[in-house]
């Protein structure tokens, strides 16, 4: 992804609402990705295929961590991810708990829990928890 320069020197945006800017108009993206990271010390993979990037953790507690510790605010996440075409999903070993962007379809209890624009799966955090490790 290249971003307009908008500063001296063609430096890229100093905002969130600088880049939603110089994003505006461009087509989608498409992501292919296949990683292992580590994010505050747990070990994670990334995988990226067409629209969607999903994070599977090994813990819900990995999960929970990465969601305290997060770089980005939710909605300038979600703003961001859906001005690019992007959704990205978390996982926990599989098994889908969160999604935020483009094709996040937020619910009652996301909204309640004062979550934004996140959509959760409901039975997710308990299939991760009793799912058997292979």
């Amino acid at each position: 992804m290249t971003a307009t320069p908008t500063g001296q020197h063609g430096d890229g945006p100093e905002t969130l609402a600088e880049l939603l800017d110089a994003l505006e108009g461009r087509p989608a993206l498409s992501v292919e990705a296949d990683l292992d990271v580590e994010l505050d010390g747990h070990p994670a993979g990334v995988v990226g295929y067409d629209d969607l990037v999903a994070l599977d953790l090994p813990s819900v507690s990995a999960a929970v961590s990465l969601y305290r510790n997060r770089p980005l605010g939710v909605m300038d996440a979600a703003a961001l991810l859906s001005s690019v075409g992007l959704t990205a999903e978390v996982r926990v070993r599989g098994v889908p708990l969160a999604r935020v962007g483009d094709d996040a379809v937020p619910g009652d209890l996301a909204r309640r829990l004062g979550l934004g624009p996140v959509e959760l799966v409901p039975d997710g955090p308990l299939l991760a928890l009793t799912r058997r490790r292979g």
